[in-house]
């Protein structure tokens, strides 16, 4: 194994693969099948891009976009090629998760032998520093932007990508999230702030029992 083997260049390309994804994911939305806010590809050195996006299967659970990617590339090529990447709305999952159809994308990455995976947007909630590639984030800062709000769609139980149990978000939920989780601390009490009515809503959301 050699350093070139982690190392990813071509970023406007890597970066239009990601504009891609996003399209696939906006096109999703509204559509029957109740398809995800994550979708990703496989990019092989022969430049084959085989793409997928998060569904769910008959049981309930959900195909996630890595692996409905990785599953289209495998079925269409076969194995996937040493030299591959893996590029992402969102970067993969590593923890046990009920609803995610088999194992998560970390640990399904490093089965396969991928050491590559370029993603739109960085999930703080999982972690990746015991993983066998090498993962880095978009600097393309609307890319980015975009694929933080399709996150916060999922990383908010009851997140919608703009709308917060029910009240409208102006550009995100942020403010929402900030007083709804101020006002769960304090028992229910009333948001006062006299620059971000989307706290006050929050705060309001919290006390009506939302």
């Amino acid at each position: 194994m050699q350093i070139s083997d982690f190392q990813i260049s071509n970023h406007d390309k890597l970066d239009a693969i990601l504009v891609r994804l996003c399209e696939m994911v906006i096109q999703g939305q509204g559509k029957k099948g109740n398809l995800g806010m994550v979708a990703a590809a496989v990019l092989d050195p022969d430049n084959n891009c085989v793409v997928g996006i998060n569904y769910p299967t008959r049981d309930g659970r959900r195909v996630h976009g890595e692996r409905a990617a990785i599953d289209s590339y495998t079925a269409r090529f076969g194995d996937i090629p040493a030299g591959s990447i893996i590029i992402t709305t969102c970067s993969p999952c590593s923890h046990d998760m009920s609803e995610r159809e088999g194992i998560n994308c970390s640990d399904l990455i490093d089965e396969i032998g991928v050491h590559k995976v370029y993603a739109g947007y960085q999930d703080p909630t999982q972690e990746f520093g015991d993983k066998k590639y090498h993962i880095e984030i978009t600097g393309n800062p609307k890319i980015h932007e975009l694929c933080e709000r399709f996150a916060a769609t999922f990383l908010t139980d009851e997140l919608t990508e703009l709308s917060f149990l029910g009240s409208p978000c102006t550009k995100d939920c942020s403010g929402h999230r900030a007083g709804y989780a101020w006002s769960k601390q304090r028992g229910g009490a009333d948001g006062n702030s006299p620059f971000s009515p989307s706290f006050n809503n929050g705060a309001r959301l919290a006390k009506d029992g939302k």
